[in-house]
């Protein structure tokens, strides 16, 4: 699987907002133009987009809390024509092993609470659903071990 994370930049953002979830998911999943102008808005968040080879499949980003000094991801989605295949749960592990080498021992990922199949991706992960709310959003955790 040749899965790989490429910083979003003006090469490759027109490609980003093209990417699309199911009808259904959209009521979990923000908008990557939003997503895009939350970066430029709050320059700590980190966007990449998600590659199958050389064709962007999918986005998320990543950033470290100002106030707590949590690292969390804020935005995840693959492209409705890629799901189901694996790649995100891929993409998570590329995310998470990036983040761990630069020493991040925990990781938080905000999720709609009612997201039941993100739910189940992220537990089989290691994240750990917590009561914690961000606005609407639920927050589930994961410890990073140390190598």
């Amino acid at each position: 699987m040749n899965i790989s994370l490429r910083p979003i930049d003006k090469d490759n953002w027109r490609e980003c907002i093209k990417l699309k979830v199911t009808e259904e998911q959209k009521k979990f999943v923000g908008s990557n133009e939003n997503s895009l102008a939350m970066c430029y808005v709050y320059p700590e968040i980190n966007p990449f987009g998600i590659y199958l080879d050389n064709k962007i499949i999918g986005f998320i980003t990543h950033a470290l809390d100002p106030d707590d000094k949590i690292y969390y991801i804020n935005r995840f989605m693959i492209d409705e024509n890629y799901q189901g295949k694996g790649y995100g749960k891929y993409a998570l592990q590329l995310m998470i092993e990036k983040l761990k080498n630069m020493g991040v021992k925990v990781l938080d990922i905000l999720h709609n609470p009612n997201n039941h199949n993100a739910i189940k991706l992220y537990k089989s992960l290691g994240f750990e659903l917590t009561d914690v709310k961000v606005g609407d959003d639920a927050v589930s955790t994961l410890k990073i071990s140390a190598n």
